[in-house]
Parts: structure tokens; sequence; C-alpha cells
């Protein structure tokens, strides 16, 4: 398919998402099921329906219901029928079920959430899958993000790391602990 275009292509194409997808690909096959969490306009949205391909799926979620209708629009105009969008919090992803993703995609998301890091944190938990992994990136430290050193670290005792976790990278590849 031919992924849509985005007003984020000059930056993210160069910048960030070589680099994440190098990290996450890895993690992710074709029929999974993820999650793409504070999703925004869906820039990750598109390159993770690729990976899982037709016969996996992609929960797109935002609280922004701007984001959501355009990500549902780009899917639609584009053919992306495993991109399911809903605006709703992280925190509250009462419409998928326990255990059900392969996945979870947090990019930068927990920096930019004044309240309810720890319920977010707790509804990751709950619908990964056992032997599932999840990508949880701060995106910024304080002074420009609400997540610091300590509260990282807390975080991350919630799961067993796989790779990264060190707050001066600001990213983790996390799985349920045993």
């Amino acid at each position: 398919m031919k992924r849509p275009p985005s007003f984020l292509d000059p930056i993210m194409t160069r910048i960030e998402s070589p680099k994440i997808l190098r990290l996450i690909t890895p993690y992710i096959n074709k029929g999974q099921v993820v999650a793409d969490l504070g999703c925004g306009w869906g820039f990750y949205t598109f390159a993770l329906a690729d990976l899982v391909g037709p016969e996996g799926k992609v929960y797109s979620v935002d609280l922004g219901k701007n984001c959501f209708q355009s990500i549902q629009k780009k899917a639609d105009k584009y053919g992306y029928k495993n991109i399911k969008a809903f605006a709703s919090t992280a925190a509250d992803l009462g419409f998928l079920e326990d255990k059900s993703v392969d996945f979870v995609f947090a990019n930068g998301l927990l920096c930019s959430m004044e309240n309810n890091r720890e319920s977010v944190i707790s509804e990751i938990r709950r619908i990964l899958k056992p032997g599932g992994r999840a990508y949880i990136s701060l995106g910024a430290p304080p002074p420009f993000g609400l997540v610091d050193e300590a509260e990282w670290e807390k975080i991350l005792k919630e799961f067993t790391i796989e790779r990264g976790g060190r707050f001066k990278d600001l990213w983790a590849v996390v799985s349920l602990k045993k």
C-alpha cells in the first residue's frame, strides 16, 4: 500500500522515525495486533500498519478528535483496512480486551500527560499479551517533559527491560514481568 503523506514527513523521515523504526521492527511481525497510543496525526500508525500487514491490526489512539478523524479518513482513502482509530485517552482503553495486543507503541506519550500516567502504565500492562512488548519513550526530559528520572525508574520497575531504559536515552522496549 502507498503510505499517505503527512505534514510531518520532512522532519520525521529524516530525523526521528528511521531510528525508532529500526528499534521496534524486530518486535513486530505480520499478523500481529499493535496499539499506537498517543498517535497524534498517525505518522507511525501507517508504518505500523505496513509492518503487521493486512492480516494484522493497528489500534490508533489519541485524545484529539481531529487526529482520529484524519487517520480514519487517510486509512479509508489509501486502503488501510487494518487500522482502527479511536478518540480516547490512553489512560482508559476499555475498548481493548485484556491481553489482546502484541506490541504497544507509546512514543513521547508520558512526557506530555499531566495526569493519569500511572493509569496509562496499568492499561499497557492490561492489554499486553504474555510475550508481547512495548516501546515507551518520554520524548523530552524536564523541563520540557513531565516525567523525571525517579518516575521513569518507577515506571520501568513495572516491566522487564528488553532494550534501552536509561533515563538519558528516554526510551525502553519492555515486556511484562513473568
